[in-house]
């Protein structure tokens, strides 16, 4: 079979038009156009969907008798470029379909994003805090020619001092990501934005178990695993996958991994009592 699934919402054009909606699975069937338009909101470019020769912004995955078109947005951004001066070195900030930072010529910070522009900056004893404006907001924090964190935010809070910006990572344990300024220093946690306890069935363990390996709450992780697989330093975990910036569930018990539209890799995993038992990378 073949399956189209589109991180975004969009609609497609072919003999009529499609209503697309984000991580959903379509099957495509075999009587369907080779080609088709793709459109979504303002600040994403029409892509033309073609099986056949697929575009930068369509990944193909097959996986045994499957085969997954994943489409990715292509975004519309402006060119924006500023340099700040910080602690006598030289900040260059590059804002496109990327975020581009360098120090004094290195390359600081290279991270993906979308509809952000350019704020302003702020200068917090040895820090430089960058921001950014957007339907999410969005902050860099520099420390020397150290990236201390770069990442959207969905609350800023100032309290004696201290400051204090939190992130939903908007997955199945409801993460927040928080950071946190304080005596000149820059730490980072993570919190629970609910307090309901979460009854897991064994369907759900592989998602949730990678939505805690991208959050990094590797104690959780650790907590799914058989004893035969539990981990003495549970941050160990991390090490076994790729980077990755987006996970799908391909069925009950397999995920594929993507980092920047680019396959990372597929896992399966097996469960016993409601626990991780093995897991093996396809």
């Amino acid at each position: 079979m073949n399956y189209l699934i589109s991180t975004f919402d969009c609609v497609i054009f072919a003999n009529k038009f499609f209503e697309i909606k984000e991580n959903v699975k379509y099957k495509l069937t075999e009587k369907g156009h080779n080609k088709a338009m793709v459109f979504s909101n303002a600040n994403t470019i029409p892509v033309i969907l073609d099986l056949q020769n697929l575009c930068e912004e369509v990944l193909k995955v097959k996986y045994g008798f499957d085969t997954f078109y994943f489409l990715f947005p292509n975004y519309y951004f402006n060119f924006f470029s500023t340099i700040i001066n910080f602690k006598n070195k030289l900040v260059n900030v590059s804002l496109s379909s990327k975020l581009i930072i360098t120090i004094d010529g290195v390359l600081t910070c290279d991270e993906t994003v979308k509809n952000l522009s350019y704020s302003h900056y702020e200068i917090m004893n040895d820090l430089c805090l960058i921001y950014f404006t957007g339907a999410r907001d969005y902050v860099v924090i520099l420390k020397g020619n150290e990236l201390c964190f770069a990442s959207y935010y969905d609350e800023c809070n100032i309290k004696d001092n201290e400051k204090y910006f939190m992130c939903k990572l908007k997955d199945s344990l409801n993460h927040g990501k928080v950071c946190q300024i304080k005596d000149k220093e820059v730490s980072s946690y993570l919190v629970y934005l609910d307090d309901e306890d979460l009854n897991l069935k064994d369907v759900f363990l592989p998602i949730v178990f990678m939505d805690c390996v991208k959050a990094e709450n590797y104690k959780y992780c650790n907590n799914l695993l058989s004893e035969s697989l539990k981990m003495q330093d549970e941050k160990g975990i991390k090490n076994f996958f790729p980077t990755f910036d987006f996970c799908y569930p391909i069925d009950e018990s397999k995920v594929i991994l993507i980092n920047k539209n680019t396959l990372a890799g597929i896992y399966a995993f097996e469960i016993q009592n409601n626990l991780i038992v093995n897991i093996t990378e396809c």
